[in-house]
């Protein structure tokens, strides 16, 4: 939980203080006024019905109302939580999570500390072809919501109005410790404020790569696309790279990954002869099974296997992409069931072999514990 200190009372140019909040300087009245204004619409996002704060804006706001060098932020604690290789064919998928404890520290006009905030977060990165970039990413992913949550108990120019059901109407409006006497005079500022354009998500190391699983919008994109022109941008986007990679096992099953990662799996695209429209998570099991008969027809007599896909490689592929979703983990269980498959031994998440239905049961209790200890701590419906 964020835990804010203030700094003991002294002897400044000032004269003698005490710990009386009102009595001290901490805060300019243009900075209280930017403090206690609403937030633009224009910073929030809105991502799986979740509205949130990107956290290189959430930068970008703490310089424009403490300045440069107005704050500090400390690394407490990083903690690796979890490093998972998973094996597809001759290739190895990175999953890995951690920890990480950060510290806001506010500066007043003097440079002196007066306040900090700290809070932590976990941060993963899921399925990732290079350890090194899982590492990364999962470390910035964890400093980046470490970070936004120590900054959410600076009010509604940080996200606090999220936590009303994704509200960007200001909810904290007033404080006694700083009555309106003391900014609302300086309710102009001296100069304009800039009239920011949408936030834009930050690129990830792992979106650089030409393998990245997430398919980005072209920069030339026009500004004023709607959210449905938009998505059909990176639908056509996707569906040139399912046509490039159709002939290649990995490529097909690395497309996969892509269209869960941009929420594609239920589009509908026209496949088959005659073509008719299909799910896209459809179609693209459809060809690796297809891809898999093929490479068995093609080896060996002396290592004849069996021409369809392995049902336990199609529930492993699914648990995959749905790990960090209970919900989701569910259906896979029920499907197993249905298939006979939830006895059949496969590798767990920490090595040695389990029956499937025991790994995908254990995940599933252990996500319902961290949802019941997230509503704890934050019981709030839209996060930060």
């Amino acid at each position: 939980m964020a835990t804010a200190v203030e700094a003991p009372a002294s002897n400044t140019a000032e004269g003698p203080t005490s710990h009386t909040q009102n009595q001290t300087a901490r805060f300019s009245p243009y900075q209280l006024r930017m403090l206690h204004g609403g937030i633009n619409g224009n910073r929030v996002r809105n991502l799986r019905g979740m509205s949130h704060l990107e956290a290189w804006d959430v930068r970008r706001q703490l310089i424009r109302i403490f300045g440069f060098g107005g704050f500090d932020i400390e690394t407490i604690g990083l903690d690796l939580v979890s490093e998972r290789e998973t094996k597809q064919g001759e290739r190895s998928r990175w999953t890995v999570v951690y920890r990480a404890q950060v510290r806001l520290i506010l500066k007043n006009s003097t440079g002196t500390a007066i306040a900090y905030f700290d809070d932590g977060a976990a941060g993963d990165s899921v399925n990732q072809p290079s350890l090194g970039d899982a590492h990364d990413m999962a470390m910035k992913t964890a400093f980046s919501q470490a970070l936004k949550r120590c900054a959410v108990n600076l009010g509604d120019q940080f996200g606090l109005s999220l936590y009303n059901d994704g509200s960007q109407d200001p909810v904290v409006v007033f404080s006694a410790a700083h009555p309106p006497q003391e900014w609302k005079p300086q309710a102009q500022p001296p100069e304009p404020e800039p009239e920011d354009p949408p936030v834009r998500p930050e690129p990830s190391a792992q979106e650089a790569q030409n393998d990245s699983h997430t398919v980005t919008v072209p920069e030339q994109a026009p500004a004023a696309m709607s959210p449905a022109q938009t998505q059909e941008l990176v639908l056509t986007k996707f569906l040139t790279r399912v046509r490039e990679g159709w002939n290649s096992l990995d490529a097909t099953v690395d497309v996969l990954a892509a269209a869960h990662a941009n929420a594609l799996l239920n589009e509908q695209v026209p496949f088959g002869e005659p073509k008719v429209p299909t799910r896209v998570e459809d179609m693209l099991n459809t060809r690796i099974a297809q891809l898999r008969g093929s490479a068995t027809e093609q080896s060996s007599a002396g290592e004849q296997q069996p021409s369809s896909v392995d049902p336990i490689d199609q529930l492993m592929l699914q648990v995959q992409r749905h790990w960090n979703d209970f919900t989701e983990l569910t259906k896979d269980v029920a499907e197993a069931g249905r298939r006979n498959q939830l006895l059949r031994e496969v590798e767990g998440p920490v090595g040695g072999w389990v029956p499937f239905g025991d790994m995908v049961t254990a995940r599933i209790a252990e996500l319902k514990e961290q949802a019941r200890q997230a509503e704890q701590n934050a019981p709030e419906r839209s996060a930060a």
